[in-house]
């Protein structure tokens, strides 16, 4: 059987209450009944200890004299006996016989105080006390039947059992209507979830104004609808994009194999220019193949299994390449390889990065133009600064520019084999790793400039 939250809120909450009212009603019934027979074996305590200060030291007619002058309740008695448990005189008058325990003798109850007795379906509550007359010592007894007495306990226990049965049907009222209203908000989200579908990702719930646990729910319950809107957004804008991309290679093939059909067989000429496009088709699918599986490759990354290292070391080990084969550039290298800077990234896709604008450096600036690379520690953060002296990128562009598959010169990048993905991949790779990724325009000079921000890592506390 199925149980909703509410169910078993109101369950729960009922059965705390209901032991909370048990013990509570059971500690109040054993109290009042403890203190009920206590008060009255008091009372008797004290009449018996008068009469006792009455009768102490007279004769034995005085003492009978006294007996015969109380008035008792109905329900009480009190009678005078020689040593041998003979009734000398008694109030018995109203006080039934039935009621009076067999074989009570005076000697059994002296030095016992007050005892309480079950006797044929009665409670009898009996003291008895030594008084010393002229004539020997007699025994003055007092028997109480507590019958009222149980009455008012009896009383007392339904009143407690009924208060609790009310107590715990308002309870659970209450906590029933307590459930749904803070469970309002859920329902809400699961009405909101139902809505949703791939094709509208736009319903949102409604953020309670109480700061409570469901409203964090609430917060997280939207922005994981937003990540996943996001997602969404980011794979049909993928997916349009890739579909952009491979139409333009896949026209070019279909059009040179269209072309080597009717004239290819025989025309040397057409043949070598057909096979030579297909050639170039070919490359610049196989590189968008190969960064399309770079970029769903960095979001499996996990950036806690990486170790910190040494970004000074790598870049300049990048650098020093480049400059070997690219010696037209005139290169401006400032690596503070003493600073010992670490960042938490894999050390593969650091040098990825490097080398990706490093290439579009010596790609776009002019021979004989300089090419700047810095790496340097500032407080918690490692700079990493390339720049360049090329043609800049427009300002209209500088806020596309890291989009996949944005071309600023969609001619020209063709023309390099560019897809497009380059700086979104190192943007990515970038911000994956908890860096920033700036780019703009070279300050002092025509030109781009690329700055990535990692945080700095304490290779002491990660040795520990």
């Amino acid at each position: 059987m199925k149980l909703t939250i509410t169910t078993r809120f109101v369950a729960l909450s009922t059965l705390v209450v209901a032991i909370i009212f048990f013990l509570f009603n059971a500690f109040v019934y054993l109290e009042f009944m403890n203190v009920t027979i206590d008060n009255e074996r008091q009372i008797v305590v004290t009449r018996l200890a008068d009469l006792d200060r009455r009768m102490d030291k007279g004769t034995l007619a005085h003492a009978v004299e006294e007996v015969r002058q109380i008035v008792p309740d109905p329900r009480q008695m009190v009678r005078l006996l020689t040593p041998n448990g003979k009734v000398v005189t008694s109030t018995a008058t109203y006080f039934p016989k039935q009621w009076v325990p067999s074989g009570l003798a005076a000697s059994q109850m002296l030095g016992h105080g007050v005892v309480l007795y079950d006797y044929k379906n009665h409670r009898i509550l009996v003291a008895s006390v030594l008084i010393h007359v002229k004539e020997g010592n007699v025994t003055l007894q007092w028997l109480e039947n507590v019958a009222s007495l149980d009455h008012s306990i009896a009383f007392v226990f339904y009143l407690l059992l009924t208060g609790s049965i009310g107590g715990l049907a308002l309870a659970a009222v209450s906590s029933y209507f307590l459930a749904r209203y803070s469970l309002l908000p859920i329902r809400e989200m699961i009405a909101t979830a139902r809505a949703i579908t791939p094709g509208d990702l736009s319903s949102r719930i409604e953020v309670p104004r109480r700061k409570d646990e469901l409203t964090e729910l609430a917060n997280t319950y939207n922005a994981m609808l937003d990540r996943i809107f996001l997602a969404f957004s980011r794979e049909r804008q993928f997916i349009a994009d890739a579909s952009h991309e491979l139409r333009t290679p896949l026209s070019v093939l279909d059009g040179y194999v269209h072309l080597l059909r009717r004239w290819g067989w025989e025309d040397e000429e057409v043949r070598h220019e057909a096979v030579v496009a297909i050639e170039e088709e070919v490359r610049h699918l196989h590189n968008m193949t190969n960064q399309l599986l770079t970029l769903a490759a960095i979001d499996q990354e996990s950036i806690h299994s990486c170790r910190a290292i040494a970004v000074a070391p790598i870049v300049k080990r990048v650098v020093h390449k480049w400059q070997r084969l690219f010696e037209q550039y005139a290169w401006v290298v400032s690596i503070d390889a003493e600073q010992n800077s670490f960042v938490r990234i894999d050390e593969v896709r650091l040098e990825q990065v490097i080398r990706a604008l490093l290439d579009n450096a010596c790609k776009y600036t002019p021979k004989g133009n300089s090419i700047e690379v810095v790496v340097t520690q500032v407080d918690s953060q490692v700079h990493i600064v390339i720049c360049d002296e090329g043609e800049g990128i427009p300002p209209e562009d500088l806020p596309y520019v890291t989009e996949r598959f944005y071309r600023a010169d969609k001619a020209r990048s063709r023309q390099e084999g560019g897809v497009g993905l380059g700086l979104a991949i190192c943007r990515e790779i970038v911000e994956h790793y908890d860096g920033i990724f700036l780019l703009g325009d070279a300050q002092t000079r025509q030109g781009t400039k690329v700055e990535m921000i990692f945080p700095a890592m304490d290779i002491e506390k990660e040795s520990t």
